[in-house]
């Protein structure tokens, strides 16, 4: 089975500039998605679209949340390599950040009954920058809006900002994926529905009636988010497939030699 191989591109990934992230936002579409500055190496084409998984994956096939997430599509398979090419070149920070907020977020994910995955939600909203700022008022790791943050119990005003206290903001954000869930039952939607809200997720799972989530025709935005986090996901699951240095998630190794030996 063939290592999965990223060719990094000349330009940086835009979830790294935080002032040009889309906010999470419960109900109007978002902005188009600016044009990548990669140019022709990210396009989508019948050309060259195989992408290749780690060997510890099979060749068509993708968890997320437990969910198997069918990869056979050539389309499907071109919108994760595209994405896979543009968060490769911004890997290294990311893994580093994330050996500090990792330990922090995963609990709280755990006690609130959120599938870990959704760690990687908070690495394509804010690139893991506790100060990003959107142009539209999305605020840190989390990217909420400040009618969002106030409706899950954040305190925001000219005093105080609890979008940027870290746990306060993971746990609203947990009750925002939980209300998600218990509303579509499908882990898809309700990161969809991070993206583009939840009540717009509903309008167009009844309209077009697909039996999967990821066949919904949405705006571009949102249609590359969802493989943004299948991405992240795969890059820090398998980071020296995409020659980074395993050991730069050292934070799994100190939690492990941490637990008690029986």
């Amino acid at each position: 089975m063939k290592q999965l191989i990223i060719l990094c591109t000349g330009a940086l990934l835009s979830l790294c500039f935080p002032q040009k992230a889309t906010a999470q936002e419960p109900d109007p579409l978002p902005a188009q998605a600016p044009i990548s500055e990669a140019g022709s190496g990210t396009r989508d084409s019948d050309e060259d679209t195989t992408l290749n998984t780690p060997s510890t994956q099979p060749d068509n096939e993708f968890e997320f949340c437990g969910q198997p997430i069918d990869l056979s599509s050539r389309h499907r398979r071109a919108k994760l390599r595209n994405e896979l090419q543009l968060i490769s070149r911004s890997s290294s920070t990311l893994l580093q950040r994330a050996n500090f907020y990792f330990p922090i977020v995963e609990p709280i994910l755990r006690q609130n009954n959120i599938p870990d995955d959704f760690k990687y939600l908070m690495v394509i909203e804010s690139a893991m920058n506790p100060g990003a700022r959107s142009e539209v008022g999305a605020a840190g790791i989390w990217q909420f809006m400040p009618g969002t943050a106030s409706d899950y119990g954040l305190e925001v005003n000219g005093r105080v900002d609890e979008r940027f206290h870290l746990e306060k903001a993971t746990a609203a954000a947990c009750q925002y994926l939980n209300d998600a869930y218990r509303r579509f039952g499908d882990w898809i939607a309700v990161a969809q529905s991070y993206n583009i809200g939840q009540a717009r997720i509903g309008v167009e799972l009844d309209r077009q009636r697909v039996s999967d989530a990821l066949d919904l025709h949405l705006v571009e935005e949102t249609n590359r988010y969802i493989y943004r986090i299948f991405a992240a996901k795969m890059i820090f699951t398998h980071p020296i497939d995409f020659g980074l240095n395993g050991n730069m998630l050292y934070y799994k190794k100190m939690r492990f030699s941490a637990r008690p030996r029986r």
